[in-house]
């Protein structure tokens, strides 16, 4: 299941409901002006394969339970507000840099 959602300008946090769709392969929340942290429940998504939330206006650090998307090949939280370390998983850390730009990040040593 796919689910784009970019460019809606979403102005409240990431609904805990869209954590629920454990079966999603994607999802793009780029582009809008969504607030607040990423669910620590994003680490029950185990199919998700690609998950944009660039260009909005997320804070926090990032919950250590990605490192549980075991599939994940796109992640994106460029230019957003995340500060701290970036949760060490393999699938993580082979993703570019860029995805990251834009935040107060620390990337952990390839």
């Amino acid at each position: 299941m796919l689910s784009n959602l970019s460019s809606n300008n979403f102005s409240s946090q990431i609904p805990n409901e869209l954590m629920a769709l454990r079966e999603l392969i994607s999802l793009n929340l780029s582009r809008n002006q969504l607030t607040g942290n990423i669910p620590d429940k994003i680490g029950d998504m185990k199919a998700l394969e690609s998950f944009d939330l660039s260009l909005n206006k997320l804070s926090g650090e990032l919950p250590m339970s990605l490192s549980k998307l075991n599939f994940i090949s796109i992640f994106n939280v460029s230019y957003n507000n995340f500060k701290g370390r970036v949760p060490t998983s393999t699938q993580i850390q082979s993703l570019d840099e860029s995805n990251f730009f834009g935040n107060k990040l620390c990337l952990p040593l390839m």
